[in-house]
């Protein structure tokens, strides 16, 4: 299956992204694979691949390492069977830490043939990933590495995502480089927990400029912190173990994840009407599931 390479449009960031004019880059799909593209020669980006027919998919366009930056475990065994290594990098949507940054270059040094990464979907985590390791490389440009992202369809609401990826800085030859593994131990729930009381907490200081940014915050905006605690609820029911964790506990984080979309979808359309109760409604939940789980 022969790719055309990406066109790429010269854009500056701005302070809420917006897309750039001109033609599509979006290649067609094959089975198992969703939201692909050709980033440069080497490198291709797009979502999880779903199955042995993702993976073949893979196969036949000659890729021979994948890199993840979900946080889901990867099919491993499956990769194996079609000629592909897997490495795993996750990081969270609230931006790409120094230290998987440097993983990205890593992998960019030590893998010269054709890479894919992904996300889950490979709207948001995935091209931010992608930007960062050919900024790394050298291979794309920061209005380039912006404009993939931007055709990826990552949005202009994950603010610390595209905030790295305009403030990436080369990275010296002589740094030590982290490890590449297979499969990477990924954050707890108690950690999950901890990241979402977090966004919660900076909710409570934009409910207190009356869901504006606050004065002293400029780094909060409203949809932003709303996406990443919705994000956070649902991320957390998805890579839940089957075998762990009861209805009760499901049920519950699932009312938490109504809640914050409620929240987010009311400050999309520039309703404020409610969102402090919604706000009360989100710490009761959280609450209630604290009793029986953490404390």
């Amino acid at each position: 299956m022969q790719l055309a390479p990406l066109l790429l449009l010269p854009i500056l960031l701005a302070a809420d992204p917006t897309p750039p004019a001109g033609p599509a880059a979006k290649q067609v799909d094959p089975p198992g694979v969703h939201n692909l593209f050709q980033v440069t020669p080497r490198v291709f980006s797009g979502s999880q691949p779903h199955g042995a027919e993702g993976f073949e998919s893979l196969e036949k366009i000659g890729i021979k390492v994948v890199v993840s930056v979900d946080g889901a475990k990867p099919d491993v065994a499956e990769a194996k069977k079609h000629g592909i290594k897997y490495v795993h990098i996750p990081f969270g949507y609230d931006g790409v830490p120094r230290e998987a940054q440097l993983q990205l270059a890593e992998v960019m040094k030590q893998y010269p043939g054709q890479i894919y990464f992904h996300c889950h979907h490979g709207k948001h985590r995935g091209p931010a990933g992608v930007a960062i390791a050919c900024l790394a490389e050298g291979s794309l440009t920061t209005a380039q590495a912006e404009a993939f992202m931007h055709q990826a369809g990552t949005s202009g609401d994950y603010t610390g995502l595209w905030k790295n990826v305009h403030e990436f800085q080369p990275i010296s030859a002589n740094i030590p480089r982290p490890m590449l593994v297979e499969t990477a131990e990924v954050e707890s729930l108690a950690a999950a927990m901890a990241n979402i009381d977090r966004v919660y907490d900076n909710l409570v200081l934009i409910d207190k400029a009356n869901w504006q940014t606050p004065a002293d915050h400029p780094d909060l905006t409203p949809t932003g912190e709303a996406l990443l605690m919705r994000e956070g609820f649902y991320e957390m029911g998805r890579l839940l173990p089957a075998d762990k964790y009861d209805l009760k506990f499901r049920q519950l984080l699932k009312a938490s994840e109504v809640v914050a979309t409620s929240i987010e979808a009311k400050l999309k359309s520039g309703a404020t009407t409610g969102l402090s109760d919604d706000l009360a409604k989100l710490k009761k939940s959280c609450n209630a599931c604290h009793v029986d789980y953490r404390n």
